[in-house]
């Protein structure tokens, strides 16, 4: 097998619109994740060959035939964003039994406009505060570094300002237009060692906003506190489900002596929660079904005195301020005929009240 065939394999299947991750191991039928489900490309074993994929991994990684030994000197895996052809992929490099696996996810080729990604319309407000902490949550795959990305590009195109991304890889590509944008490689060996230094470091380079890929611990979710408060911008990730879940896993950062006072500095500097899923079209494809919380007073009270199972409720009668629950999401969809009503019903996390809303089949 030739590396031309194995990459012109591997284009052809990235390149349909319906495929968005390709998985390949040693000696097995190459894998694709189409319109959210795992299908296999039957009699693709040959092409998969542990010569073919070293040879592949060598040529655009790391120019070196002991890749099982590299990869296992970085933990067992490694995280990269790479061009294939006219493509661009986030690459996860890992050791299975031995052998080296590797995760394909494909990315947007320019990235999207803001307006484009199916997101509340009230997303667009959280962009226009100067200061303060939005925070996208989401499980694996359900596209939230697309909409940070799009952010970031909203704010570039309309603003002027400085804007300094932190990302483990980097996956968008950003050039300079209003906005001065510098983006810096998170990890052991590249632009810094980890999310907390990278924002402390931030913090002293003159920016207006910080995009923190990934908050994984406590150090890394106080710095984000602390931009936010001295007068940031601050866009980062967690992954959650919903936005209460959101709230409640930052203060899970810290310790029980210590969350009355994270709550208090959440309360204040915590702008919106967008979390999104993605989920079956009725025509093929996936669909962005999203929760939008706004920071009202409201909002703020129920952070603040700890009664986070009103936050649901507060936005439940706050849809007039712009406020988006799952439901609301789920129910829209359907009844726009964008998604069938047992894709609303198991998307739901409750079910029942959904199925009020929407009636009996």
């Amino acid at each position: 097998m030739t590396q031309t065939t194995f990459l012109q394999t591997l284009l052809e299947q990235l390149s349909q619109d319906d495929v968005s991750d390709l998985h390949l191991s040693p000696h097995t039928d190459i894998w694709l994740r189409r319109s959210g489900d795992m299908t296999r490309l039957t009699d693709s074993a040959d092409l998969t060959t542990p010569t073919d994929i070293n040879s592949w991994l060598s040529a655009i990684r790391y120019q070196s035939s002991t890749i099982a030994e590299l990869v296992g000197s970085k933990g067992g895996q490694d995280d990269f964003a790479a061009n294939l052809g006219d493509l661009r992929v986030r690459m996860h490099v890992y050791i299975s039994a031995g052998e080296i696996n590797v995760a394909v996810r494909k990315l947007a080729s320019q990235i999207p406009p803001l307006g484009t990604l199916g997101l509340p319309a009230g997303v667009k407000k959280l962009l226009d505060h100067p200061t303060g902490l939005v925070l996208v949550v989401g499980g694996t795959g359900s596209g939230k570094s697309t909409t940070l990305a799009s952010c970031v590009d909203q704010i570039n195109s309309t603003l002027q300002g400085h804007i300094i991304t932190l990302e483990d890889p980097i996956e968008y590509l950003h050039r300079d237009k209003s906005c001065r944008v510098r983006q810096r490689q998170v990890g052991p060996g590249h632009d810094c060692e980890n999310f907390a230094a990278g924002v402390v470091a931030a913090m002293r380079e003159d920016p207006d906003i910080i995009l923190v890929g990934e908050v994984r611990d406590q150090q890394t979710m106080q710095a984000c506190l602390a931009a936010a408060q001295t007068g940031h911008l601050v866009f980062a990730t967690l992954h959650t489900n919903n936005t209460t879940e959101a709230v409640e896993r930052v203060l899970a950062f810290y310790p029980e002596k210590e969350r009355d006072l994270a709550r208090s500095v959440l309360s204040s500097v915590l702008r919106g929660v967008i979390a999104q899923r993605l989920v079956k079209a009725s025509a093929g494809g996936r669909v962005l079904a999203s929760e939008l919380l706004l920071c009202t007073p409201a909002i703020r009270a129920n952070i603040a005195g700890n009664q986070l199972i009103a936050i649901e409720q507060s936005m439940e009668s706050g849809r007039s301020e712009g406020q988006i629950t799952l439901n609301y999401s789920l129910q829209q969809l359907f009844e726009n005929g964008l998604i069938t009503r047992e894709t609303a019903l198991t998307a739901s996390s409750k079910r029942d009240y959904l199925e009020k809303r929407i009636g009996v089949a």
